[in-house]
């Protein structure tokens, strides 16, 4: 014992870093094998479309394997691509029935807004249809503050979770995606964090809405809004995800679009000058180019 104790001594000195233990072996589950992804394979030879975007990524979403990619991993301005991950940490923690107090009404808020009342009382269910459908900031800060106590401390669990994600590129500064210094994600970091967030139904489930209507739990208040998803309802199967648009980020958008077959494409454009065009070519692009 004492003679492996100086053994260990004398190799740190030297600098040299002892062998890590054998993972230990535990038996082999072979269900796993029948529950293999299978791999797009490219079948078309048209070329891609030129897509203009400073940023673009079109992934298969079962396997996380890139079909398209062009800076897809340079920091760019996010806009309202970040209240996906405000979403992320709401699902992750709160029940869909939670009553959410709203504390303020938010006038100030910049971007869009639905126009909470302060003290209005709605679910969490409601809230992030209005986070996602509309985009909007006064329901971004209320989830925030009602998972956290304060937009500051919440911004901290933003860049946390980020972090165990895997998300290297990215910071956030706010909830909503307002510009500001230094928050900025990619299109890489970006479709981790939605294949995350399609983990949930009910995230699922709302991002397909084309509008909504939501009510205080009291019923004394009525909000209706409108997606901001233009490709919903159009001719390809696009069942979501989410837009943004501010000064720095320019026009942002990721779109998730199912094939018949059930496999999906997320598309991810930062700073486009017209991402719902540009969406539309690279996702037709895939349709006619991979095959499963």
């Amino acid at each position: 014992m004492v003679r492996s104790l100086l053994s260990l001594l004398f190799l740190a000195n030297l600098g040299v870093t002892t062998p890590a233990p054998p993972p230990t072996v535990t038996s082999f589950d072979d269900s796993v094998l029948l529950s293999v992804s299978p791999l797009p394979v490219r079948v078309g030879k048209t070329k891609a479309p030129d897509i203009q975007a400073k940023a673009a990524l079109l992934m298969d979403v079962e396997t996380g394997l890139p079909l398209y990619a062009n800076n897809a991993h340079l920091p760019l301005p996010m806009a309202s691509l970040t209240k996906v991950m405000t979403a992320l940490l709401i699902l992750e923690a709160h029940d869909l029935d939670e009553v959410v107090t709203v504390p303020d009404a938010y006038t100030t808020v910049e971007g869009v807004r639905i126009g909470l009342f302060q003290y209005e009382k709605l679910t969490v269910e409601s809230l992030l249809k209005a986070l996602l459908v509309r985009s909007a900031g006064d329901a971004a800060l209320a989830l925030a503050h009602h998972h956290s106590g304060s937009v500051s401390a919440f911004v901290k669990a933003m860049n946390e979770r980020a972090v165990v994600l895997g998300m290297q590129n990215t910071r956030f500064r706010n909830p909503i995606g307002l510009d500001a210094e230094g928050h900025v994600s990619t299109a890489s970091d970006l479709a981790l964090l939605s294949r995350r967030a399609l983990d949930f139904k009910a995230f699922r489930d709302i991002v397909r809405l084309q509008q909504a209507t939501i009510y205080s739990v009291d019923r004394r208040f009525k909000h209706h809004f409108f997606t901001t998803n233009d490709l919903l309802g159009g001719d390809l199967k696009v069942t979501g995800l989410k837009t943004g648009t501010t000064d720095a980020a320019g026009q942002s958008y990721i779109a998730l679009l199912q094939k018949e077959t059930g496999h999906e494409f997320l598309a991810i454009f930062l700073n486009s000058p017209n991402r719902f065009a540009e969406a539309r070519a690279l996702l037709k692009w895939g349709l006619d180019t991979f095959r499963w």
